[in-house]
């Protein structure tokens, strides 16, 4: 409201320094133009003498000019008036310069101001020793040359209006536009406060809410379209925070899930070797040390979504073979996973050495290969395969389980997503793999996807570059 008025206020300003301080200096300025542009159309005329007469008798008659033309005749200081129409201003006599001393002292103030001379100065005419009329009177004195070379000096007298009643007037007229301008102001001022800033505010007031996690506001402050359009977006996403926080409290119950549950082991496990004799086997302590293990890869993958999220996580870049790599990775799962019944094929032609970070490109595969045990159908199968295509090589892992919609595969990658499944304690990884599968593969800026179809299976494929 305040930024209205003061812009209001400048423009009258503006308006009242025109129109009252320099109105007289712009109407003398203007009116010296306009004499000065006459005098040189007069003089392009001159050497057509009836052409002449004409041009001078009609700016006498229209303009109420007062016209006197000098040509000068010699470099001594010779000059002859050159005749023109009788002027329609009676009092055109006053001005005219009798003697070879004024002319000749005008024409050297001319020509030292440049070819012209511009003086403004109060003239009172007498008549018998009385005073019949008192004006402000502008003589505007200019030396040209005409098309023969022949030089004159065109003195151009007239009288100005009087611009103390102008100005008056002018006054008047502001101090009424200044009241229409300032009334019209507040009144915008308070409508754009009303539609935009109240708004605005309110808006202002239900983010700082929004700050606070409060997921229950609805931004609907009504106004102009940019501001609906504004509040429409702020509501979006206050639905989305609503799902991302009901997704990071279903994340921390099933990460919560899977440290209790290795926690409780190895708890039970230990208690029973403690209490009861003969317990102390191998087989007890080994199921303590994979329980723990399963702990500390747990621990692992949060610090490596974290890593990745903060943009932390550091690449070493070395060749390595990724054949030989993944057939480990398989084979441990295979050993892991026996008595369950799950089997892990891994298809390749030959060995091919790569360009990459090897624990983590191991990591990417231990990860997409225990969601796809997680996933996979009823014959426990899953298929990884490894595909030459020249000057890279393709990684697919392949299970038979149900499938992904179209409309979740967009999804898949981020950040708390699970697909609608019962959730049950997975036998390998932890829950968080692919979206620490997507941070790895994109910080090797390598091409990676899913293919999916629904009751066939779902193939997780990426690219390294070969070495």
């Amino acid at each position: 409201m305040a930024f209205i008025l003061i812009f209001a206020v400048a423009i009258i300003a503006l308006l009242w320094m025109m129109q009252i301080v320099f109105f007289e200096e712009f109407y003398q300025r203007f009116t010296s133009q306009q004499i000065t542009r006459s005098a040189s159309r007069m003089v392009k005329r001159i050497d057509d003498v009836d052409e002449f007469g004409q041009y001078v008798q009609d700016l006498s008659v229209n303009e109420n000019y007062c016209i006197q033309v000098y040509e000068k005749l010699d470099d001594v200081g010779n000059f002859q008036t050159v005749d023109v129409h009788e002027s329609a201003n009676a009092t055109c006599g006053a001005y005219a310069l009798t003697s070879k001393m004024e002319i000749n002292t005008l024409y050297n103030q001319v020509i030292e101001n440049k070819n012209e001379l511009v003086e403004v100065k109060d003239v009172q005419l007498e008549l018998a020793g009385q005073r019949i009329d008192t004006f402000t009177n502008m003589m505007v004195s200019n030396v040209i040359e005409s098309k023969k070379g022949n030089t004159y000096m065109v003195v151009v007298n007239a009288r100005l209006s009087p611009t103390a009643e102008t100005v008056e007037t002018s006054k008047r007229q502001l101090l009424l536009i200044t009241g229409i301008v300032l009334g019209m102001s507040v009144i915008i001022a308070y409508l754009t406060a009303k539609t935009i800033a109240k708004p605005i505010q309110q808006t202002n007031e239900k983010a700082k809410q929004l700050a606070q996690n409060d997921l229950d506001i609805h931004f609907d402050a009504e106004g102009y379209s940019e501001i609906e359009e504004l509040n429409e977006t702020l509501n979006y996403a206050v639905q989305e925070l609503k799902k991302v926080e009901s997704m990071r409290n279903e994340l921390m119950a099933n990460v919560s899930h899977d440290l209790r549950t290795p926690l409780t082991m190895i708890t039970g496990y230990g208690e029973v070797m403690r209490d009861l004799p003969g317990e102390n086997t191998k087989e007890n302590i080994q199921v303590i040390i994979d329980e723990a293990q399963r702990l500390t890869q747990l621990v692992n993958n949060l610090l490596d979504l974290s890593k990745l999220q903060n943009n932390t996580q550091e690449l070493h870049i070395k060749e390595f073979d990724v054949t030989t790599s993944i057939q480990d990775i398989v084979n441990r799962i295979n050993k892991m996973l026996a008595n369950d019944g799950y089997t892990i094929e891994f298809n390749y032609g030959h060995e091919i050495f790569v360009y990459a970070d090897k624990e983590r490109i191991n990591q990417v595969v231990y990860n997409i290969v225990g969601n796809a045990i997680h996933f996979t159908g009823s014959d426990k199968k899953v298929f990884v395969n490894q595909i030459d295509e020249g000057h890279r090589v393709r990684i697919e892992i392949t299970d038979t389980g149900k499938g992904i919609k179209k409309s979740q595969i967009p999804y898949i990658w981020d950040r708390y997503f699970k697909q609608p499944k019962k959730w049950k304690r997975q036998d390998i990884g932890t829950g968080l793999g692919l979206n620490i599968v997507k941070g790895i593969l994109e910080l090797h800026r390598v091409e990676y996807g899913v293919e999916s179809e629904i009751n066939k299976g779902t193939t997780f494929y990426f690219y390294l570059d070969k070495a």
